[in-house]
């Protein structure tokens, strides 16, 4: 099966992708953005959605995963990447 990445920028569609790989949204201490699946990273302050996403758009990023994992699946792989990648025709941005 060929996979292919897919970016978006749509709130809903990431928080329904992070949920379902048991994901919450979080913070390092640097203050960058990640997201801790299944509480397994130590030293990750969770953030509420809204505050979360509020850096997310202020740091202007998208998430990118595998087109196949769309409605959820084995993999947890994804990216954080600028936005500016959804212009040149990598995926789909909202």
């Amino acid at each position: 099966m060929t996979t292919s990445p897919h970016i978006t920028t749509d709130h809903d569609e990431i928080r329904r992708w992070i949920q379902a790989h048991h994901g919450a949204p979080a913070r390092d201490a640097t203050g960058a953005l990640r997201i801790d699946f299944l509480g397994v990273t130590s030293g990750l302050e969770h953030l509420s959605w809204s505050d979360w996403f509020a850096h997310f758009d202020k740091d202007g990023l998208a998430l990118c995963y595998p087109e196949p994992h769309i409605r959820g699946g084995t993999s947890a792989w994804f990216e954080l990447v600028p936005r500016a990648r959804t212009v040149a025709g990598a995926g789909s941005a909202r």
